[in-house]
């Protein structure tokens, strides 16, 4: 959503900058000068104004737009939530379903499916807590963790087959891209066991409607 706020904003920044010019060049090219030679007073231009109401324009333009892209179907948010493991629409062709339109279907890209593992520190064997990334051979870490073995003066990365056996704390950074992954695995995981209440407290719903007590 940000990033079509972002182009309303350059369009209402470009409206009034056409309007600007335009009352220029009817002023003859010097614009407001021209009428403080003539004795006319006048105000500045508010335009911060002129912007807000250029840019709420945009905005009713743009939402009115039928071409216009949904946020959700942007390639950009697309690519980030593929690269999350999440669902994202995908469009089956003409040829898969006869003559309909096109359907969005939301998939998990295979090689993205949740895999638990590649959320947990090497190290403590628990979901990354303050993830870092070593810069030298890609690796990811607990803080704690990579502080723990370096204490303990192990410099191998806990990575099966790394050859970087010169591991410190100045080879890593913050990784906040496993940040996020690791945030919304624990909101999937959430939402999954959610889920699976909400069923199990139906079936029993279900079950004991089966069952009439008689005193």
């Amino acid at each position: 959503k940000r990033m079509y706020e972002i182009d309303y904003f350059l369009e209402a920044v470009k409206e009034v900058k056409s309007e600007v010019e335009t009352r220029q060049y009817e002023n003859g090219g010097g614009g407001d000068n021209n009428e403080e030679e003539l004795g006319i007073r006048t105000s500045a231009p508010n335009y911060e104004a002129s912007i807000h109401e250029a840019l709420v324009r945009a905005r009713e333009r743009g939402e009115a737009d039928e071409s216009r892209v949904p946020v959700e179907k942007h390639n950009f948010v697309l690519a980030i939530r593929q690269k999350l493991g999440e669902k994202v629409p995908k469009k089956r062709s003409r040829a898969s379903r006869g003559a309909d339109d096109d359907d969005d279907l939301e998939v998990v890209n295979e090689n993205n499916i949740d895999d638990v593992h590649k959320f947990k520190c090497p190290i403590t064997g628990m979901l990354f807590e303050d993830p870092v990334r070593n810069k030298v051979c890609g690796h990811t870490y607990s803080r704690a963790g990579l502080m723990q073995m370096v204490k303990n003066r192990k410099k191998t990365c806990p990575v099966p087959g790394c050859a970087n056996n010169r591991v410190s704390l100045e080879q890593v950074e913050g990784d906040d891209e496993m940040v996020l992954k690791v945030r919304r695995f624990k909101t999937r995981e959430d939402a999954a066991k959610r889920r699976r209440e909400l069923e199990y407290d139906d079936d029993n719903e279900g079950e004991n409607e089966r069952f009439t007590v008689i005193n």
